[in-house]
């Protein structure tokens, strides 16, 4: 059994921004993730087009912060232009334009450059990916784990960047197994079950394009449809005019009924909204990339799929002495006390977490 001091496990931006703490400070630590690749809901295209969390804003100090000292580079989303607006399945496209739309921040090359900027800043040996874990148990004070493959590691600090409902599916399975020995309290097993992943089922859908031929017809490639099958679509170019072009959505059709109909299909009924919304152009994109996150096992869980689309409100003040005495941190973005969900709320988390190091 592989000891370390530090163990975490999840390799989403709560896990890597840890993970750069500890390297910064000399610490020994191992940071473990169950897909084939750093990021979590964190991915972007070869083309810095982003499938997961797109924007900052200016009042996330923490995201600016943290992008200086990774020297990434952002850009304005571009909002010059009309919206278009569709009303009902019969109803003319309408035009308006936003007088107070919020300033919003992207990356230059996507979010996923985040990641690979933090992920050049420790070793690639202390980084294990597909690897999935099956079993935690605490021995003597000293966290032991169980991968899915094979493999065991042992730990004095475990940092989890995990949803919280998929910590709880884990330490549940662990109190049935072991429940003269329970790990976490069912109190906070429960509280942890309560809360929801932010946009964990959601689906996402980008189209790529020669030109940003929207713009050159004084749209801003901002929409809204009460017709679907996107409910909210953007401009998804780059920074530049050498960048990739593309407008990206956001899927309104329910998880649920996700399930029943084919990735296809809903390819092609994005695109042809598209083309009544923005034109005939829309209806030629020169490549389409669609991911639902509703599919993804590490991120979603059936209560997430079945719910209204909600923030967490973890109750860190409730818990802190129980987490404190079982070395225990909860990273993950959903335990932010500012801003669950978000990309700066992990940063914050974490900043705060290390801070008490």
């Amino acid at each position: 059994m592989s000891f370390v001091e530090h163990l975490i496990i999840g390799g989403g931006i709560s896990g890597c921004v840890m993970a750069l703490h500890l390297e910064k400070r000399g610490s020994d630590f191992k940071l473990i993730e169950a897909q084939a690749s750093l990021g979590g809901r964190i991915q972007s295209t070869d083309q810095g087009l982003d499938l997961g969390p797109t924007w900052y804003w200016p009042h996330q100090h923490s995201v600016k912060a943290l992008l200086e000292e990774l020297n990434v580079q952002s850009f304005n989303q571009y909002t010059q232009g009309d919206y278009v607006y569709q009303a009902g399945p019969n109803s003319p496209i309408t035009q308006g334009r936003d007088q107070q739309a919020m300033l919003s921040h992207r990356v230059v090359g996507g979010m996923g450059a985040v990641i690979t900027a933090l992920e050049n800043t420790f070793p690639t040996n202390k980084v294990l990916l597909n690897a999935p874990v099956s079993h935690i148990t605490k021995q003597d004070d000293v966290w032991q784990v169980k991968l899915i493959h094979g493999g065991e590691l042992s730990c004095n600090q475990l940092w989890l960047a995990m949803p919280p409902r998929k910590i709880a599916q884990l330490f549940s399975s662990i109190n049935n197994e072991t429940s003269d020995k329970c790990v976490l309290s069912e109190a906070l097993i429960s509280h942890l079950q309560a809360q929801q992943t932010w946009m964990s089922a959601q689906a996402k859908f980008v189209a790529e394009y020669k030109t940003p031929f929207w713009r050159d017809a004084g749209l801003s490639g901002q929409g809204f449809s009460r017709v679907g099958p996107m409910v909210e679509i953007n401009d998804a170019s780059g920074q530049n005019p050498e960048s990739t072009c593309a407008l990206f959505g956001f899927i309104g059709v329910p998880a649920v009924n996700r399930q029943s109909i084919d990735k296809q299909q809903i390819i092609n009924a994005c695109v042809t909204q598209l083309g009544k919304l923005f034109g005939e152009a829309a209806l030629s994109p020169i490549n389409t990339h669609y991911i639902d996150w509703a599919n993804n096992e590490f991120i979603s869980t059936t209560a997430d799929i079945n719910e209204p689309s909600q923030h967490a409100h973890f109750d860190e003040a409730r818990f802190k002495a129980e987490l404190n005495r079982l070395n225990l941190g909860l990273i993950g973005s959903e335990f932010s006390q500012t801003e669950p969900g978000y990309i700066a709320g992990a940063i914050e988390h974490v900043n705060e977490q290390a801070a008490c190091l």
